[in-house]
């Protein structure tokens, strides 16, 4: 983990609100695994937001299979707020005051050939950074995303050749019309990994599908944060072994590990 002022590269939209942020940091760019997060100050001379905002790292150019420059990362967000609408007006040469990598990262064993990526929304973001390093490793890759509609949806183009990337939609304007999960038996016994990251009602029909025993899933929770350091416990959600930060615990879950009948995970 490091505090570095992070200079800007480049920031646009790749899609409906969606915005693509490259930052230059070497030391952070060549730390940070799938899974992990960055947490910005938003704010450029106050406090005002006082809180940073959590972002999870989309790719890295330490990646052989993308074109970043060594040195650079993306990020990616939604405008949902004040603070994403700040982040969205940061410029070429703008310097960013950014804490990470933070959090536990995404782990593929070496037996893994088969890995199957589920994500919701915002939360294709650190499933695309985990599908590089697979296809890295020559482990081949179906990404299933779901979005609300085709203008919210990540391009396939930002996506390794390799992978193969299938969407649904909610309105049915692109891909297969629904639900994400409902892609999802067609593609369990295919798989040796599941990794998934998407809203809490995503996860928990995930995890209330039935898949092959053994088969291991992992879940990046997204959660608001304060410090993301583990000391203001305000991302603490429920699991089988007791209250977890999702800032220090997590991201990354073990499916097995949720405690779903709590309502703060729904």
């Amino acid at each position: 983990m490091k505090q570095a002022l992070a200079t800007v590269i480049d920031n646009r939209m790749i899609a409906q609100g969606m915005h693509l942020l490259r930052l230059e940091e070497p030391d952070q760019a060549r730390a940070v695994r799938p899974g992990q997060f960055m947490h910005l100050r938003v704010g450029e001379a106050s406090f005002d937001p006082l809180l940073r905002r959590p972002l999870s790292v989309l790719r890295t150019g330490v990646s052989p299979v993308n074109d970043l420059p060594a040195g650079q990362y993306d990020l990616l967000f939604d405008v949902v707020g004040r603070g994403t609408r700040l982040l969205a007006q940061l410029r070429p040469g703008d310097l960013v005051d950014v804490l990470g990598p933070l959090g536990r990262p995404f782990q593929i064993s070496p037996g893994v050939r088969h890995l199957l990526l589920v994500g919701g929304g915002i939360g294709v973001v650190p499933l695309v950074a985990l599908a590089e390093e697979a296809v890295r490793r020559r482990i081949a890759v179906t990404f299933l995303a779901g979005f609300r509609t085709a203008a919210k949806a990540y391009p396939a183009a930002l996506l390794p050749r390799e992978v193969e990337y299938i969407i649904s939609t909610d309105d049915g304007s692109a891909g297969h019309r629904g639900y994400v999960t409902s892609l999802l038996p067609d593609f369990l016994q295919w798989a040796d990994l599941v990794c998934a990251c998407g809203p809490s009602p995503m996860l928990e029909a995930l995890a209330r599908l039935e898949r092959p025993r053994g088969l291991p899933v992992q879940i990046a929770m997204e959660e608001h944060m304060g410090c993301a350091m583990g000391v203001c416990l305000g991302c603490v959600i429920p699991t089988r072994h007791g209250p977890q930060r999702v800032c220090r615990d997590g991201p990354v879950f073990d499916l097995e590990e949720m405690d779903w009948s709590w309502p703060v995970l729904r």
